[in-house]
């Protein structure tokens, strides 16, 4: 997905550029760190607005065909169903030290439903392809925070070990006696 962001300084400013080509880098760094969060905010804002059309779309639906009543709570036999899972015992060398991985599974596009329903089914569909973008531009963008951080690293060892070389070779001062 491109995001497109506004730009925070005038191209008519006048602009000063970096003498070393570390300071160029430093402020690469620096500009992709803003842009990256302009990127987030965008795109959870982007989510945000497509959460509040679901719901008019639903409100606007139930003022047209009416309200459908639901029940709510647990279907009969799912508390048991809950309570055997809940107290089954652990699986023999089971490991779930894995809580970095994710357990988000991809949600199916929701059904036929009645509006208030289809909105939640709606909704939980938004938020997990806002999760799905918002982790693919982080990985993508840590991409490239880590290509500029390795270059400036690079650069300023190159830069120190010059300095170093250049102070070795400094000529002896002649000293008059």
């Amino acid at each position: 997905m491109a995001m497109f962001i506004p730009l925070e300084e005038s191209l008519f400013e006048p602009f000063d550029p970096p003498q070393k080509k570390s300071d160029r880098l430093k402020l690469c760094q620096q500009n992709i760190e803003k842009h990256t969060a302009a990127v987030e905010q965008n795109i959870r804002y982007i989510y945000q607005r497509e959460h509040r059309r679901i719901l008019q779309h639903a409100k606007k639906l139930e003022a047209t065909i009416g309200v459908f009543e639901t029940t709510t709570g647990l279907m009969p036999g799912e508390e048991d169903l809950i309570m055997a899972n809940v107290n089954a015992p652990i699986p023999h060398k089971a490991n779930y030290n894995n809580h970095h991985l994710s357990t988000y599974t991809y949600p199916e596009i929701p059904g036929d439903l009645p509006p208030r329903q289809a909105a939640l089914h709606w909704s939980f569909y938004n938020a997990g392809q806002a999760l799905v973008q918002l982790g693919g531009y982080a990985a993508h963008a840590q991409e490239i925070k880590n290509h500029y951080k390795t270059a400036l690293e690079r650069e300023l060892a190159q830069e120190e070990s010059s300095a170093n070389h250049g102070q070795e070779e400094e000529p002896p001062q002649n000293q008059e006696q």
